[in-house]
């Protein structure tokens, strides 16, 4: 089928209807690798599979339990990983339990071996100073986002589903932002911060777009609201600038939150306020009992110190700003100082010129400002024209 029109096929829309959100939304990323594979539209599944049950024919009724097994075997020759297999099974199998055409495998059948390559784990956990470097690799946008996934903790789905009303004043903001959120994945309260830095690009980010204020917080360049893939996507691309594409193999976007969690244990922090900061549950009664901004701040001053990516660097070049409009503004108050004495020679020429015309002149110019005239003896010629300019708007 082209495109997403299996979407409008009536047995997969029932489908759909019946799974949550986050779930729909990574079945519908992964489905078309089984549609295509499998050659049929999701309503021809269904009916060849009713047929198939009601057959006496063995390898009638295990078609599409045969099929799975092959798209399964499929996906391992073409390297993918385990972890990434089951992604693309899940669907399918969802897919027909859904329509109460539950497929049947043998114990095993679908487990997916690990490659003997892969059997000694790699784990890449980065530390700030490697994010220093990938934080480089990106505009306003992929900025924010990578640091509101290393620095607060949240997974994929729970920054897709971030909307700008979730940040209220965040425009006057100047230092961490607490935030208190429900995970999509598991349902639990997860209170952490958006740090200072991630702040300074989210305001960014929103000021390059008009600052809205409504709507997806992260959105594509055509203004939809970004998926997980998508967002993965940008993560990934990021560390391939930075690091190569053999390096960026060994990257996954989870590793961000590892990353998090790591900076959490090495700040030392109570187990509850971990659990609370990262998103698990609390143990026994102690889930019912909030916890206070101030204590999730504090706790976060104390993990930043490992992840910072900045170190102050967006204060020093909004220092700079800063530094720059005062150098402008002397500059200005300069010309305006030589705009003024350039002036003040005029007025001096003039007024020798005025003299030498007409020697009544200082007369009647101090009589058109009020000075008395009969006061004038008194005054020397330049002690009369200082009363004058002082009567004037020119000093």
């Amino acid at each position: 089928m082209a495109n997403n029109e299996w979407k409008n096929d009536p047995y997969a829309v029932e489908w759909l209807k019946k799974v949550a959100e986050r779930t729909r939304q990574n079945y519908t990323e992964n489905f078309p690798k089984w549609l295509a594979f499998i050659g049929m539209t999701p309503t021809e599944q269904i009916q060849k599979r009713f047929k198939d049950l009601q057959s006496s024919n063995p390898k009638e009724r295990g078609f599409f339990e045969d099929k799975t097994v092959e798209f399964k075997n499929a996906l391992v020759v073409q390297g993918l990983k385990p972890n990434s297999v089951r992604s693309y099974l899940i669907p399918v199998l969802s897919f027909f339990s859904a329509h109460r055409v539950k497929l049947n495998f043998k114990r095993g059948e679908l487990k997916v071996e690990h490659r003997a390559e892969d059997k000694v784990v790699k784990e890449w956990i980065p530390d700030n100073q490697q994010m220093k470097q990938i934080y480089q690799h990106g505009d306003a946008r992929d900025r924010s986002l990578l640091l509101v996934l290393f620095q607060s903790g949240f997974a994929e789905t729970d920054v897709s589903h971030l909307n700008i009303e979730d940040f209220p004043n965040i425009t006057d903001c100047e230092g961490h932002y607490p935030i208190t959120m429900y995970r999509e994945k598991t349902d639990v309260l997860q209170r952490t911060c958006i740090s200072e830095e991630a702040v300074h690009d989210i305001k960014a980010m929103l000021e390059e777009r008009g600052n809205p204020t409504h709507g997806a917080l992260f959105i594509s360049q055509k203004g939809q609201r970004l998926t997980t893939r998508f967002i993965n996507d940008i993560i990934t691309t990021m560390v391939e600038k930075t690091y190569g594409k053999e390096r960026a193999k060994e990257f996954k976007t989870k590793s961000l939150r590892d990353a998090y969690n790591d900076a959490l244990l090495r700040a030392n922090l109570t187990q509850e306020i971990k659990d609370t900061m990262f998103g698990h549950k609390r143990s026994g009664a102690k889930e019912k009992y909030a916890i206070s901004q101030t204590t999730v701040i504090d706790a976060y001053n104390k993990a930043f110190q490992y992840l910072s990516v900045n170190h102050g660097t967006q204060a020093r070049k909004d220092i700079e700003t800063m530094r720059s409009n005062v150098t402008k503004l002397s500059q200005i108050i300069i010309q305006l100082n030589d705009d003024l004495l350039k002036l003040r020679k005029e007025n001096k020429a003039l007024r020798d010129l005025m003299l030498q015309t007409d020697p009544n002149a200082l007369q009647k110019l101090a009589e058109s400002k009020g000075i008395a005239t009969t006061t004038m003896p008194r005054y020397t010629t330049e002690q009369l024209w200082k009363l004058v300019i002082d009567s004037t708007d020119i000093k």
